[in-house]
C-alpha cells in the first residue's frame, strides 16, 4: 500500500476539521456568524465613505482653486488690454492737440515778425517754434502720463494730517480773511483744538478745561464738537460722567449744542437698537443716561427706554436694561418715584416668568434688587459726583426729547461750508465768549 505524504495528510486533516465544524454548528450559530460579518462590514463602511466624502471635497476645493486662478488671470489680460488700448487711442490725440497749440503760437508769432518787415527774425522764429514743436511732440507722451497720474486737489490741507506750528504758519501766509482758503484752515485748526480738549478733560481738570472750550467757536463747530465727544464717549465709556458734566455746562449757554447731542444720541440709539449692534447701544444708553443725571434730558425719555428694552424681554436686553437702572436710579428714585416702582415691578414679572432669558440675567435681576435696597449711592452709583456737580438746578435747559420724536441731527454742520459773513461771525462769538469768561472771572474772584 502506498505511504502518502505529510503534506497531504495535513491538508486532509484540516478538510476533515472543517467538515466537521460545519456538520456541528447549529442554526442559531450560523446566523451568530452572519449578523457578525453584517456589523464589520456596516463598520468598515462609515470609514470609506468618509474617505471618500473627505477625496470628494479636496477635489472640489482644487477645482473652485483652478478656477479662481484662471478667471484672476483672465482679468488681468483684459485690464492689461484696455490699459494699452487706452493708452494707444488717448495718445496721439493728446500729441496732435499739443502740436496744433505749438504750431498755432508759432505761426502767430511769424506773422507778426512778418508785419513789421523782420524777415530773418521771422525765419529765426519759425525755426525755433519748430524745434519747440518736436520737443513738445517727443516730451508729450510723459507730459500725458503725468497729467493722468496727477491726483485731485483737496483744497489746500488736501485732507492730510499738517502740523500745528505749519497750519498756523499756511493761515499767516494767507491775507483775506475772508477767503475761503483762509476758513477752511480755520475750520481744521477748530477741528484739531475740539479733538485735543475733549480727549484731554477729566475729572481734575475739568474746570480748566471749560475756559479753553468756551474759548472756541462752539456755535460753528457745534457739529465737530457733538461728533468728537460722541466718539470719545464710545471709546473710553468710564469718562462718560466728566463728558455728561461739560456737556451740561456748555448746555446753559449754548442750548442748540446740548440739543444737538442730545437728537444724535437718541438717534444712534434707535439705530442700534433695531440693527443689534450691542456695544453701540450700551453706551448711547449710558451716555444718556448721565445726561439725564445732569438735567440736559428729560426723565420721561428714562422711562421710555426702560419700557423699550423690557417689553419683549431677551438676555441683552435685560442686562441692558439693568445697567441703565442703575445708572438713573438714584435721580428717578428722587423725581419720579412711581416711575421706577413701574419698572421694578416689569423686572418682578419677567424674573417670575423666567421664559426667554438665562439664569444669569435672573441673578443680575435679583442683583439690581440687592442695590435698590441698599441705596445706589451707598452701592456706587450716585446719580452726580460731588466733583461733577458744576450747574445749578435753576441754571439748567432741559430738552425734551422722546423715542417717538424724528428731529433733524444736522449731519450737514460736521462739513465745513464758506461762510460769506465770516469775519462778521467770528466778532460775535469772541464777544460772547468774553461775556462768558467775563462771568466766571468774576464768580472766581468772589469765592
Amino acid at each position: 500500500m502506498p505511504s502518502r505524504s505529510p503534506d497531504r495528510r495535513r491538508s486532509n486533516r484540516r478538510r476533515s476539521r472543517s467538515r466537521s465544524r460545519s456538520r456541528s454548528r447549529s442554526p442559531a450559530g450560523r446566523r451568530r456568524d452572519d449578523r457578525r460579518d453584517e456589523d464589520r462590514k456596516r463598520q468598515r463602511s462609515p470609514d470609506r465613505s468618509n474617505r471618500d466624502r473627505d477625496r470628494d471635497r479636496d477635489r472640489d476645493r482644487e477645482r473652485d482653486r483652478d478656477e479662481a486662478r484662471d478667471r484672476d488671470r483672465g482679468r488681468d489680460r483684459d485690464n492689461g488690454r484696455d490699459n494699452e488700448r487706452m493708452a494707444r487711442s488717448d495718445g496721439p490725440d493728446q500729441d496732435d492737440s499739443l502740436n496744433k497749440r505749438r504750431k498755432q503760437e508759432a505761426e502767430a508769432g511769424g506773422a507778426g515778425d512778418a508785419d513789421a518787415g523782420k524777415d530773418v527774425g521771422a525765419a529765426a522764429g519759425n525755426g525755433a517754434a519748430a524745434g519747440a514743436a518736436e520737443q513738445a511732440a517727443a516730451t508729450a507722451p510723459a507730459a500725458a502720463a503725468a497729467v493722468i497720474r496727477k491726483p485731485a486737489n483737496a483744497g489746500r490741507t488736501g485732507g492730510v494730517y499738517i502740523p500745528p506750528f505749519k497750519l498756523a504758519r499756511m493761515m499767516q501766509e494767507v491775507n483775506d480773511r475772508a477767503s475761503a482758503e483762509y476758513q477752511r484752515l480755520t475750520w481744521e485748526a477748530l477741528k484739531k483744538s475740539i479733538n485735543g480738549i475733549i480727549n484731554k478733560v477729566n475729572i481734575k481738570n475739568i474746570k480748566a478745561v471749560l475756559t479753553e472750550v468756551f474759548r472756541e467757536n462752539l456755535v460753528r463747530g457745534r457739529g465737530l464738537f457733538c461728533r468728537s465727544i460722541m466718539k470719545s464717549q464710545m471709546a473710553s465709556p468710564t469718562f462718560t460722567p466728566v463728558y455728561a458734566a461739560l456737556v451740561a455746562v456748555l448746555n446753559t449757554k449754548f442750548p442748540e449744542l446740548g440739543e444737538l447731542l442730545l437728537t444724535r444720541l437718541v438717534l444712534q440709539f434707535k439705530r442700534s437698537y433695531k440693527r443689534n449692534d450691542k456695544p453701540v447701544c450700551t453706551a448711547a444708553a449710558k451716555f444718556l443716561g448721565h445726561l439725564i443725571n445732569q438735567g440736559v434730558a428729560h426723565e420721561v425719555l428714562a422711562l421710555e427706554m426702560l419700557t423699550l428694552l423690557l417689553e419683549t424681554p431677551s438676555d441683552d436686553g435685560v442686562e441692558m436694561a439693568v445697567d441703565f437702572t442703575k445708572e438713573v436710579g438714584a435721580f428717578l428714585q428722587e423725581v419720579v418715584p412711581k416711575g421706577l416702582h413701574t419698572v421694578f415691578e416689569r423686572f418682578r414679572a419677567v424674573l417670575r416668568e423666567g421664559e426667554g432669558i438665562e439664569t444669569r440675567c435672573q441673578f443680575i435681576i435679583e442683583g439690581l434688587y440687592a442695590v435698590r435696597k441698599a441705596g445706589f449711592a451707598d452701592s456706587g452709583y450716585p446719580a452726580i459726583p460731588a466733583d461733577l456737580d458744576l450747574v445749578e438746578a435753576e441754571d439748567q435747559i432741559t430738552h425734551e426729547i422722546g423715542l417717538d420724536d424724528s428731529p433733524d441731527p444736522q449731519t450737514m454742520l460736521d462739513v465745513f461750508r464758506v461762510d460769506p459773513e465770516y469775519e462778521a461771525h467770528e466778532k460775535e462769538y469772541k464777544a460772547i465768549a468774553r461775556e462768558i469768561l467775563g462771568e466766571e472771572e468774576e464768580s472766581s474772584e468772589e469765592q
